[in-house]
């Protein structure tokens, strides 16, 4: 598993920045979407903050989300607050 300083080189900045929890984020793994079009609608894997294919460059891995599931990952099919759309993604 690699570290988040390595997941941190992935932004474009090159900055290392504190993440955010999951429920702070207010990120929410969404089971029934996860094989679904990901390309359309809020999820994580047409954000800019996505580092494909488990991680966001400012929400932290594990934790709970926003309904106490745990995880170790960001799924492409979660969602959260801060969404900002990857035009290279996004249909």
């Amino acid at each position: 598993m690699e570290s988040d300083a390595n997941h941190n080189r992935n932004i474009p900045t090159g900055k290392s920045y504190p993440k955010l929890s999951k429920a702070t984020s207010g990120y929410l793994e969404i089971e029934h979407f996860k094989h679904a079009d990901l390309h359309t609608g809020y999820f994580c894997y047409n954000c800019t903050y996505f580092i494909k294919d488990t991680h966001c460059a400012i929400v932290h891995d594990s934790g709970p989300d926003v309904n106490g599931t745990k995880s170790e990952i960001i799924a492409p099919y979660g969602v959260c607050t801060l969404w900002h759309p990857n035009e290279g993604e996004v249909r």
